[in-house]
């Protein structure tokens, strides 16, 4: 049996994923830190939108006039724009770090397999 199918098979009776008995803790597969960061950014951000989307939503029953609710809703717009533009970095970088994590993984596992 090839080496890699028996390693194959002992990370499974471990109940451990490929790789990861070679990993320091905290760098399992699946590390939950990008993932808390993103949805932290995308709490702050609906935490952001909540309140002035109530208070808009209050301003448009208050309208009287067309270019009045206009008003009230090209406010709501520029704030919710700024609130999302606000935590997009944050959300864009932990994204990334997600992204790119299984990459790093495979280098890492080419450089730990022995050439033949």
């Amino acid at each position: 049996m090839p080496e890699a199918a028996r390693e194959g098979q002992q990370v499974q009776r471990k109940g451990q994923r490929p790789n990861e008995a070679k990993r320091p803790a905290g760098e399992a597969w699946g590390s939950g830190a990008m993932v808390a960061k993103s949805t932290a950014a995308w709490a702050r951000y609906a935490e952001e939108v909540m309140r002035p989307t109530s208070e808009a939503s209050q301003a448009l029953l208050r309208t009287r006039t067309l270019s009045e609710m206009l008003e009230v809703q090209a406010k709501l717009l520029r704030d919710n724009m700024q609130a999302f533009l606000d935590q997009a970095a944050t959300i864009a970088e932990a994204a990334s770090r997600m992204a790119t994590r299984p990459f790093g993984a495979l280098k890492e596992l080419s450089t730990d397999q022995p050439r033949r």
